[in-house]
């Protein structure tokens, strides 16, 4: 009777969880898509985004630096657009004629990759969510693989975009919660074999 309970309770957790999944999915997907339409619009519009952008600066409506009033807003810092460089000569002769807008769609366009890869870790997450709510018993071989792949993958983003600590701990969490839903499933086989 108490285990029906704390299945009950796994369960419902697991609704609250599949929930904010897809509303994260939905609005990475949105981020995703956006992103993609900037970055196509910054290539496109070559030396035109260049010249909106200098109007821009010189009216006071944007700034091309991190700050905003004292603190730091976002830690990316594009650079200086006098910096770029390319050994492909068209693409050196681009970035000589419209350096940002080769900066600003190529910052869209990696954002619109991670804003997609989230957005599948988020779908993947979802159905993991949906797999304990069907199951009788919610650590079974099908929802421990696919948390370990979800872990696993999200670590290596990490890897790559924050660098190798937060890509170790990733890994280090992956295998610690492959271990504890794999000794779940143990004691729910010994808890069927006893009754």
């Amino acid at each position: 009777m108490e285990e029906n309970v704390k299945i009950a309770k796994i369960k419902k957790s697991c609704k609250v969880g599949k929930t904010v999944s897809k509303i994260l999915f939905i609005i990475l997907l949105i981020g995703a898509i956006a992103c993609a339409a900037a970055s196509v619009t910054c290539f496109s519009m070559g030396k035109d985004f260049d010249i909106q952008m200098q109007k821009a600066v010189d009216a006071g409506y944007v700034s091309t630096d991190d700050d905003i009033a004292a603190a730091k807003w976002v830690d990316i810092n594009l650079g200086d657009p006098d910096s770029l460089h390319s050994d492909i000569p068209a693409l050196q002769e681009a970035i000589d004629d419209h350096p940002f807008s080769i900066m600003y769609g190529t910052v869209c366009l990696v954002l619109s990759i991670t804003c997609a890869i989230g957005a599948v870790l988020m779908k993947m997450l979802s159905n993991v969510f949906n797999l304990i709510m069907e199951e009788d018993t919610p650590f079974t071989d099908k929802v421990i693989k696919r948390v370990t792949i979800v872990l696993i993958v999200a670590s290596a983003i990490g890897f790559l975009t924050s660098g190798a600590a937060l890509g170790a701990i990733g890994l280090v969490t992956a295998w610690v919660v492959h271990t504890i839903l794999d000794y779940g499933k143990t004691l729910q086989i010994q808890s069927d074999e006893t009754l």
